[in-house]
């Protein structure tokens, strides 16, 4: 598995990340927890190290208390990433990202995973208006004097997030970036290249839609939260999208995901791919994308962007 550092600081991880979300959180329906941990152990086995967690993702930050188990005896290969500045109760999950509520934060995922060290700490989606105050980076600052945390970020959705995140300080985005959805990273190539920020992409296969599977008229179950992200047309156009990129998928290149996610690290300023596998074959394909250069010919790559525009993405 190759490793890339993250933007400009100590902290080192795999190509491609584990991302638990789907796993904990029953985003896609429930799932057991054999083949939670049985999917982490797959990628472990895959050469995977990075891992992405969150102490809302399953039953009392079970995507915490799982990785921290299983990688325990690997804590010195592994990068632990989790998130910080929101909660949930009995009314629902909430932010908060005063200092004193983010230090606990950090300090209770230590406890859940069993380590005395965080590998990055990213506060999860704050407000403009909290992007605009101190409280979010004097925690990230306080929390790496103290060696709690190697390096602190932000989850980002906007351009001006991003920005004001890294006006700030932050050392690490979390974007969304795939083949149908490069628009934002595009758009802060600047700020990126001067700040020397780090980048985690994630939902590079956009939730399985990349994976080339999908029909045209693809019905999901109630419980799987892409019943409620696209509406039919819109999902059936997408779907027209990727059958026109599938000329990527040629030699060494076995699948469309595989196609997908190659894309995605052909991406220098990207530090790692966050994917989201729920079963142990979908994490070893995953991780067979990091290959090294060059990920896809140059002429595929050139030809991405004419196909795009051709079809009005």
């Amino acid at each position: 598995m190759q490793t890339r550092q993250l933007g400009r600081t100590s902290v080192r991880l795999t190509e491609i990340t584990l991302g638990t979300w789907g796993l904990a959180a029953g985003s896609y329906g429930p799932v057991a927890p054999a083949r939670f941990e049985a999917t982490v152990q797959g990628a472990l086995d895959a050469g995977v190290r990075s891992f992405d967690m969150s102490p809302l993702w399953g039953e009392d930050g079970a995507s915490e208390r799982v990785v921290g188990r299983l990688t325990k005896s690997l804590r010195d290969e592994c990068t632990y990433i989790t998130r910080g500045g929101v909660e949930r109760t009995p009314e629902g999950v909430h932010s908060r990202f005063d200092r004193e509520s983010l230090v606990r934060d950090c300090e209770a995922s230590l406890a859940r995973l069993g380590t005395e060290r965080l590998d990055l700490l990213l506060w999860h989606h704050p407000s403009e208006a909290t992007l605009r105050g101190p409280d979010f980076h004097e925690a990230g600052a306080q929390l790496m004097r103290q060696g709690k945390t190697r390096a602190w970020g932000v989850t980002v959705s906007t351009s001006l997030e991003a920005r004001l995140a890294i006006a700030a300080g932050a050392q690490a985005i979390c974007v969304v970036y795939n083949l149908l959805s490069s628009d934002l990273l595009d758009d802060l190539l600047a700020n990126i290249v001067v700040s020397g920020t780090g980048v985690l992409v994630r939902s590079p296969l956009a939730y399985g839609l990349l994976a080339g599977t999908f029909a045209r008229a693809q019905r999901f179950a109630a419980d799987d939260h892409r019943a409620r992200r696209w509406e039919a047309a819109t999902l059936s156009k997408r779907v027209g999208a990727v059958e026109e990129l599938r000329f990527l998928v040629q030699d060494s290149v076995k699948s469309p995901a595989d196609a997908a996610l190659r894309w995605v690290l052909s991406n220098t300023l990207i530090s790692s791919c966050i994917v989201g596998a729920r079963t142990p074959a979908q994490a070893s394909a995953a991780a067979a994308a990091s290959v090294g250069v060059p990920y896809l010919p140059e002429d595929a790559l050139a030809r991405v962007p004419q196909v795009l525009a051709a079809l009005g993405l």
